[in-house]
């Protein structure tokens, strides 16, 4: 017996690897069908069969999580995921007007508030493990795990790696767009005084006042 999604043989020859996937190698990431789907490389570590299957219960609209799960001669072998469209992969955080970057971070905050809920502390959310096509998505679940903690203090870890991840993207697009390490430090700066109990969504709507994007107003406060 080869390959089988859940309980039907699939036949994965000929599949195109995908090129919109995170810099940072994720096991082997392909199109099938409507769904991209992850095959786990040999000696990979990876996320273990319960918690995989405990995620696919869960709804998240842009912390992709996986779907269905693949197996090879009766052995965990990979997951399948939403397929994320590659339409707008140009476009870059920091010149996203404000409204819609802050909309897109509370999508991910009430994908973590329910993700906590149901006691899932995400790990390695980092920028490699990120798109963004105009809406910014979480796409490598492979490291998250179950956490037993109350669920306030779950939430609140979720929320501080997505604050930490958010810092991280914006930093690395200004480095690419020119700004010297001064307009990055300080940004850094700006960002670690949120309140601990503060959304990220909430914090940057203030901070960025009447900016029109990040970048605007990283000028400004050069």
């Amino acid at each position: 017996m080869g390959y089988r999604l859940e309980n039907k043989p699939v036949d994965l020859s000929g599949l195109k690897e995908l090129t919109f996937v995170p810099s940072q190698k994720a096991g082997d990431v392909y199109r099938f069908r409507n769904y991209a789907i992850r095959i786990f490389q040999n000696g990979e570590k990876v996320i273990d069969e319960d918690t995989a299957r405990y995620l696919t219960t869960i709804t998240t609209d842009r912390i992709i999580l996986p779907r269905k799960l693949l197996f090879y001669k009766n052995n965990f072998a990979g997951y399948t995921m939403k397929l994320v469209s590659q339409k707008g992969s140009g476009k870059k955080i920091i010149t996203t007007p404000k409204d819609e970057f802050i909309d897109s971070i509370e999508v991910l905050e009430d994908d973590i508030k329910e993700l906590s809920q149901k006691k899932v502390l995400l790990n390695d959310i980092t920028p490699q493990y990120t798109l963004y096509n105009g809406e910014l998505y979480l796409v490598n679940p492979s490291k998250y795990s179950l956490f037993e903690a109350n669920t306030d203090s779950i939430e609140s870890i979720n929320r501080f790696q997505l604050h930490q991840l958010i810092t991280e993207l914006i930093s690395m697009e200004l480095k690419k767009d020119n700004f010297t390490q001064p307009f990055i430090k300080h940004l850094k700066e700006l960002m670690s005084l949120k309140d601990e109990d503060q959304k990220t969504s909430d914090f940057l709507y203030d901070l960025m006042a009447d900016q029109k994007n990040i970048k605007q107003f990283i000028k400004k406060i050069g």
